[in-house]
């Protein structure tokens, strides 16, 4: 892919995770505070893709090193979210049956 998507990608990658940040401030869930970290460490994988494409640790490249964890970030705050948004129901359900 062409170098201005991956600049595009960093810049996009930025915003997000500090409108996640934002986000897990105001509202103390831990499931923004999840994808804040995953966008985080996926501006890290753009970032190291970009100036260091050839760097190895372990023979494996860098970029993959931070993407990796993002992707399980990303998971464990998506299936978060979902419990969250399930138990929230339950008791909005259940309290409406107990009028």
């Amino acid at each position: 892919m062409p170098d201005w998507f991956w600049k595009v990608m960093l810049w996009v990658f930025a915003v997000h995770c500090l409108v996640f940040t934002g986000l897990a401030v105001r509202r103390r869930q831990l499931a923004s505070a999840l994808a804040a970290g995953a966008f985080l460490l996926l501006f890290f994988s753009i970032a190291a893709r970009l100036w260091l494409p050839d760097y190895e640790i372990f023979h494996v490249r860098l970029f993959w090193l931070f993407r990796i964890p993002a992707w399980i970030l990303a998971l464990a705050g998506i299936s978060l979210s979902l419990r969250q948004k399930r138990t929230s129901r339950k008791a909005e359900t259940e309290k409406a049956l107990s009028r």
